[in-house]
């Protein structure tokens, strides 16, 4: 007699089902795990290759801005202002006043900023400094105060714009460095050189 295969197979069981679900759980976790390490690894692959032009790049910009320090033969220009960026004139500055310039085309460099003063209604009194106070850095006010001192705003240090920048109060160690400028035919404000020390705290 013969036996119907079909109907001696059993339904499967719940063990059997379980099993079978954990099993496609499991190859379901294995497949997104490498699928999430797929995408780890290429964004870790994009980022490395990001970085090394990253590197190269930001290492000459910094070389760039270290060779832009102000020198003989720059045009002093307003730093801020209604004229920023146009060249001083010195018939532009009353005596017994100041004001803030950085040498034309070198503005990205903030050790660059220069407190021109023009201590009387002689052209050749015009002095030039540092802008960068000596003491943590900080900008000093582009206007003199009442007495007639350079001050910096952070820490209260003031200098003497009419004595070589000399200190006449706070805690700045040092005078501002000075920068020798020259006034020409035109009013024209222009450096000679560089500073005359390191600017900023030492």
């Amino acid at each position: 007699m013969q036996h119907d295969t079909a109907s001696n197979q059993l339904p499967p069981t719940r063990d059997d089902r379980d099993a079978s679900t954990s099993r496609l759980d499991a190859h379901t976790h294995a497949m997104t795990t490498r699928r999430n390490l797929l995408r780890w690894t290429i964004r870790v692959s994009y980022g490395a290759f990001a970085l090394a032009f990253a590197i190269p790049a930001l290492a000459l910009r910094t070389l760039t801005q270290q060779t832009r320090e102000v020198a003989a033969g720059d045009v002093l220009v307003y730093a801020a202002g209604e004229r920023e960026g146009t060249p001083l004139n010195v018939e532009q500055i009353p005596a017994g006043s100041a004001v803030q310039a950085f040498p034309q085309d070198k503005t990205e460099d903030s050790n660059n900023l220069i407190e021109i003063v023009r201590l009387s209604e002689d052209a050749s009194s015009v002095v030039a400094y540092s802008a960068i106070c000596t003491h943590l850095g900080c900008s000093v006010l582009p206007n003199l105060g009442e007495d007639g001192l350079i001050f910096c705003p952070c820490h209260a240090s003031a200098f003497d714009p009419a004595d070589n920048a000399a200190v006449r109060g706070g805690p700045a160690g040092r005078p501002l460095p000075s920068l020798p400028i020259e006034v020409g035919t035109d009013g024209a404000i222009v450096a000679r050189g560089g500073f005359s020390g390191e600017v900023g705290p030492d």
